[in-house]
């Protein structure tokens, strides 16, 4: 007697699933072109993990955070919906639709279906005034409003040859990374990411998930 489809369905999702590593499958979309992508790519492959599992890419839709959460959906649906976690990196900058597209992302969350059928965890990862803000934690704990020029050039106290795309950041900043998150963890529990108007980083969360997910020393 022939067997239904749809347990043949059954049969073939519970063999995906097992061939599948215990981790979920991330997708990051950034606004940056080198500097953020880099960033976590070497995250990825300093525990060796394949780009299949965290996929890293800048928008190809361009800068504008709504389009970089336009931009990280339709990659999930072009990869055929293979991840459990997307997030969309962008900065506050002078973006006027910062607000729009954090709103976007809160509406698509937990609302996409992976290929699985399960529910996806949809983040807007934001930083006001600018990523750069993420790595100034590792050096100096800054509370008052900085303007995104300011914190390049305090950065550049620590890290005096910072450019955009610069490699290795990971590497170089990884030592006080415990300390980041927790000047990070700070203005977050005082500052508030909308409208944006004050120092705030997401970034920290997403860097403590791979950490925990890759299972890598923190």
């Amino acid at each position: 007697m022939a067997r239904h489809p749809r347990s043949r369905r059954s049969r073939d999702l519970r063999r995906r699933r097992g061939n599948r590593p215990p981790y979920d499958r991330v997708l990051i979309v950034c606004e940056g072109l080198k500097t953020e992508p880099y960033y976590f790519g070497e995250i990825r492959q300093k525990a060796k993990i394949p780009s299949a599992y965290i996929y890293v890419v800048p928008s190809g839709m361009g800068t504008n955070p709504i389009s970089v959460v336009k931009y990280a959906e339709a990659v999930f649906n072009d990869k055929g919906k293979g991840f459990e976690r997307i997030y969309a990196v962008f900065d506050r900058d002078d973006h006027q639709d910062y607000a729009n597209a954090i709103h976007m992302a809160e509406a698509r969350n937990g609302r996409l279906r992976n290929e699985e059928k399960q529910p996806v965890t949809f983040e807007a990862i934001v930083s006001v005034p600018c990523f750069e803000l993420w790595l100034l934690l590792h050096f100096l704990d800054v509370r008052s409003w900085m303007h995104r020029d300011s914190v390049l050039k305090q950065l550049r106290n620590y890290i005096s040859d910072y450019e955009k795309g610069m490699p290795n950041l990971f590497g170089m900043t990884e030592p006080a990374l415990a300390t980041a998150i927790d000047r990070a963890s700070a203005l977050k529990r005082t500052n508030q990411r909308i409208p944006g108007e004050e120092l705030y980083t997401d970034v920290h969360e997403l860097v403590d998930r791979l950490n925990s997910s890759l299972k890598l020393d923190v």
